[in-house]
Order: C-alpha cells, then sequence, then structure tokens
C-alpha cells in the first residue's frame, strides 16, 4: 500500500474555487448519487509494518475517492480530518489539496467536477502526529453538488462520511526511537546526546514512491566483543527487503551513526562498524575498498575513531538492520 497512487482518470477536472466546507445540510440530492470514500493507513496500525508513530513524527495514508451513483458530481470539497494536536503536512496532490486554512488538523481537496466514468481520484498525504496520547483518529468525508443527469440543476448538496482510521501512538522514550512515513530526502535522527544515535537521509528519490515507513531504535545487545560497546542502531524499513525497494546500490539512503566519548567503554580498540542484516554482524567495508553492488548493502565513506572525540561513521546504504561498533 506504501505506492505511489496516481490519479486514474484524466477526465476529473481540477481547479481552485471558493467552497464553505460545513455539515451535510441543504438540498437532498437524488437517490442515484452516491460516493465511495476510502481511507488507508500506510504506517501506524496492526496492518502495517511499521505499527505505531511515534510523537510528532509523521502519519501516511492513502485516500480513494469515486463517484459509484449515475449523477455528476461538481463543487467536490475531500475532507481528511485529522484529531487534535495534529497538523497536516503535505500530500501527493500538492496543486489539489491543501491545508485548511481555518483549522491546521485538515487536509482540504477541491475538484470541478467528477463523473460516474472518471473512476478514482487517489492521493497520499500526511499529518504530524500529536505529542501526547496513545491514538489518534482521522476521518475522511467528500461533500458536493450532484445534477441528476439529463437535468441541469436539479440537485442539491450532499457530504458521504468514509471511514475513520485510529493511528498508535508511542513515545520516543527519550529521543531513542523515532517510527515515522519519511519522504525523499528527509532525515530521520535520534537524540544528539545519547551515547550511540543515528542519522538516516532518504534519497531523493524513493522511485515513485510517496514515502516509506521507517523505524530508528537506539538500545543495546550483546558485544560485538569484550570490551566493545553494547549500544545498537536498529533500522527498520521494511520495503527495503522487498522486491519493490525504492533503494538500490545505484539510490541508497545515507547514513551517520555515532559514538560519544562517554559511551566508549574502558580498553575499548575500535576495529569497524558492523551490520547484521538477520544473518549476524559482518564488518561494514569502506565504499573505496568495496562499493555498494547486489552483495554489499552497506558501506563507509569515512570512519574516525579516537577514545577522546568518540565514533563517527558516515557511508551510504540500501538495505535495513542492526548496526553496533566492534
Amino acid at each position: 500500500m506504501t505506492g505511489k497512487r496516481t490519479l486514474l482518470a484524466a477526465a476529473v477536472c481540477v481547479a481552485t474555487f471558493c467552497v464553505v466546507v460545513g455539515s451535510a445540510g441543504g438540498r437532498t440530492t437524488a437517490s442515484n448519487a452516491n460516493a465511495s470514500v476510502v481511507l488507508t493507513p500506510l504506517i501506524g496500525t496492526s496492518t502495517n509494518d511499521i505499527p505505531q508513530v511515534t510523537f510528532g513524527g509523521k502519519m501516511g495514508f492513502h485516500l480513494e475517492v469515486s463517484n459509484t451513483g449515475t449523477s455528476t458530481f461538481n463543487h467536490l470539497v475531500i475532507v481528511v480530518d485529522s484529531g487534535p494536536g495534529t497538523t497536516f503536512a503535505d500530500s501527493s496532490q500538492p496543486n489539489v489539496c491543501a491545508k485548511d486554512p481555518k483549522d491546521a488538523t485538515r487536509m482540504i481537496c477541491k475538484l470541478v467536477q467528477m463523473k460516474p466514468t472518471d473512476g478514482v481520484f487517489s492521493v497520499d498525504l500526511r499529518f504530524t502526529a500529536p505529542l501526547s496520547g496513545s491514538s489518534v483518529d482521522t476521518s475522511s468525508s467528500l461533500t458536493t453538488d450532484a445534477q441528476t443527469q439529463g437535468s441541469p440543476g436539479n440537485g442539491g448538496t450532499q457530504t458521504f462520511n468514509g471511514n475513520t482510521v485510529t493511528t498508535n501512538l508511542v513515545s520516543d522514550a527519550g529521543n531513542s526511537l523515532l517510527r515515522t512515513f519519511a519522504r525523499g530526502t528527509e532525515a530521520i535522527a535520534t537524540g544528539a546526546l545519547l551515547f550511540q544515535h543515528s542519522k538516516f537521509t532518504m534519497p531523493n528519490s524513493l522511485n515513485g514512491l510517496f514515502g516509506v515507513d521507517t523505524s530508528v531504535f537506539e538500545t543495546t545487545g550483546t558485544p560485538l566483543c569484550d570490551k566493545c560497546p553494547a549500544f545498537v542502531t536498529q533500522l527498520d524499513i521494511p520495503i527495503s527487503l522487498t522486491n519493490s525497494s525504492p533503494f538500490s546500490p545505484t539510490n541508497p539512503f545515507l547514513f551517520t551513526i555515532t559514538l560519544l566519548p562517554d559511551g566508549w567503554p574502558s580498553g575499548y580498540q575500535s576495529t569497524g562498524l558492523y551490520h547484521d542484516d538477520g544473518t549476524g554482524f559482518v564488518k561494514v567495508p569502506m565504499c573505496a575498498d568495496s562499493d555498494l553492488s547486489p552483495t554489499v548493502v552497506m558501506c563507509l565513506t569515512s570512519f574516525k575513531a579516537k577514545k577522546s572525540t568518540g565514533i563517527i561513521a558516515e557511508g551510504r546504504a540500501w538495505k535495513n538492520g542492526k548496526n553496533g561498533f566492534g
């Protein structure tokens, strides 16, 4: 569900006009007017690979609207309304969909007309999650003027309510956890005061995807050697392990993993950064020696290690996994 959705019918007219969005009052349309409004979560539910969004992270959705009746809809206003503390962030159709200037928790899309033969209008979108709570509800609706075919002017205003999606929220655990729906060029970073922290930057292009659900977790594990630090950076971008991954050796994401001096164990002598893709930790090579390839999923462009300054490992990668210093 994370892929880029397109407008399936070019016959749907798009323009900007002034409409007051309200309740479903006004004249009732003819019985042959009907619509489908379906909102699908891209992150943050039990049906998604990343089942939660951290406070302040990005919640991703896919919306599909279609005219399932026999009347022509005019002056369509599509609303996606999220809960208190949220803010509309962006969408895949910025020329049509924008933040409600009177209510930052709502996205409004405006279409001039939709005929029953026009197919599906689709848009991917994001809201910024609230800073507290266990979940947040996001609802969808369509308000439209409809006219009975063959009888112009014989219409009214009606609202079709779509479904509501509940997104699960979780604390960032002291900036050690970040779960978000990330887009191209965006950086996902954990707290800079953590003994081990990281930053992952998406490539400019996600090869047609609006975004990818992403989780970064700074945790601990079994040290890779007797005096090695026990810190582990766990990166999860589930789609990076599939055949539809937007990442590749020629389209990698960038990373920086840092160990602060205070996290350097007594007697530790660094040998490098190690990566575990599920089959066990292996040393990450320098890109100059072994660049990314179908068999090399991560490499280092720079590695600086000194007890007084800590470790800074920078590089490129195209698959997720665990990372730690050995």
